[in-house]
């Protein structure tokens, strides 16, 4: 089965020349794939503060029960999503419809292993806080040959 793809020649130059700006500044790139929606990153800040980890992550317009939020070791994925449409009519004639959606995901790899035990989670003001306790180091321990 042969699948014609459809390509907007200058749409993907101008995609492929200034996605890394829009990047770097933190506006969102819309994916302009119609078959997958692509997930922004998400705004992170991780600080090292001795025995545990501050993340800090940026998730405008989320709602606290659609974020998703995996310790494995020393990953930490986080994902989000949001959805919300606005509809102003006036009888029957719609003067304005408005459809958004996005999704973040975020997947760090920490230097150590962390834990949740102990670990704090809290979402305000479209703010991601966790604190992730650095796993316990368990030193070595030498065995007896016999």
């Amino acid at each position: 089965m042969n699948a014609i793809i459809r390509r907007e020649p200058l749409g993907s130059f101008f995609d492929e020349i200034f996605s890394d700006y829009f990047t770097r500044s933190g506006f969102p790139v819309p994916s302009r794939s119609a078959t997958s929606p692509g997930a922004v990153l998400a705004r992170t800040d991780v600080v090292d503060r001795g025995d545990k980890y501050a993340i800090t992550v940026d998730l405008p317009g989320v709602r606290k029960d659609d974020i998703r939020v995996t310790v494995e070791g020393s990953r930490v994925a986080i994902a989000a999503e949001t959805k919300s449409s606005n509809e102003t009519k006036d009888g029957d004639k719609v003067l304005h419809a408005e459809r958004y959606a996005a999704s973040y995901a975020r997947s760090l790899e920490l230097p150590a292993e962390v834990t949740d035990e102990n670990a704090d989670a809290s979402f305000e003001n479209g703010v991601l806080h966790l604190t992730l306790p650095k796993r316990a180091h368990v030193a070595g321990r030498r065995l007896t040959v016999r």
